[in-house]
């Protein structure tokens, strides 16, 4: 239930305040992304269906339909390939598929909409929004996750 709340939570943060920030809106962290792969790497396969739901909504929220739905499950689903792939859990059998699946759906989200749309992307902001996600991430993963692996 509490991750119910937090993963609303950071859609309606990313929809409502991030997505106005940054311009195109889909350039914005992905804060959904980044709390879904915390997710798998604590309970496995089944944060795809978070993935579904969380993705859903943010589509709902704003006018990509499909997009985020489709882009946050096979991110998840690429981080979850690499990362059970690894007979141990360290820093880097995580930070490393994550960060992987950051840039690949961002990157797949600018090709899709730049496939539909016509916009410059500035390569700066693409850095940083990558940046900090990766920074996000990192944090997540040495203040909570590391504590509470699975064994």
């Amino acid at each position: 239930m509490i991750y119910l709340l937090i993963l609303i939570g950071a859609v309606l943060l990313e929809a409502v305040l991030l997505q106005v920030l940054f311009k195109p809106g889909f350039m914005a962290p992905d804060l959904l992304l980044v709390l879904l792969l915390a997710k798998a790497y604590t309970s496995g396969r089944v944060a795809i269906l978070w993935a579904m739901f969380g993705g859903a909504l943010l589509d709902m929220l704003t006018d990509t339909v499909g997009l985020n739905l489709a882009l946050e499950v096979l991110s998840l689903y690429l981080f979850l390939l690499a990362s059970e792939r690894f007979l141990f859990r360290t820093a880097l059998t995580f930070l490393l598929p994550a960060v992987v699946a950051l840039f690949l759906k961002k990157l797949g989200a600018i090709l899709l909409m730049k496939s539909k749309f016509s916009f410059e992307v500035s390569p700066l902001l693409f850095v940083l929004s990558w940046i900090l996600e990766i920074l996000l991430i990192s944090g997540i993963y040495f203040l909570y996750l590391r504590r509470n692996e699975p064994s």
